[in-house]
């Protein structure tokens, strides 16, 4: 892990920073970035967002490429832009439903 800085001047740990997106940052307690932020698993990169003081999930991606475009431009449920991931059981790890 590395340390990063945004550019509101906050600083976080994470495992890299590609386009202005963190990648698996270290959340601590009270501490999520205010723009998009992808986690990785194995097999799935999921864009995060905080809205309103709460944590959606915009949507899980095969490919970190379309994860980067998801979080830079926004997720397909707001603009039909990016190419969610079919699969529902990868969302349902994440959200915990």
């Amino acid at each position: 892990m590395a340390k990063f800085k945004l550019d509101d001047g906050t600083e976080y740990l994470a495992e890299d920073f590609i386009d202005g997106c963190l990648i698996n940052p270290f959340l601590q307690h009270g501490s999520t970035p205010a723009s998009p932020f992808i986690l990785r698993t194995e097999h799935v990169f999921s864009v995060h967002f905080l809205i309103n003081g709460c944590l959606r999930c915009w949507g899980d991606f095969v490919t970190l490429d379309d994860a980067l475009h998801c979080a830079q431009k926004a997720p397909s449920w707001l603009n039909r832009s990016c190419a969610r991931l079919k699969s529902v059981k990868a969302h349902r790890i994440f959200t915990s439903q």
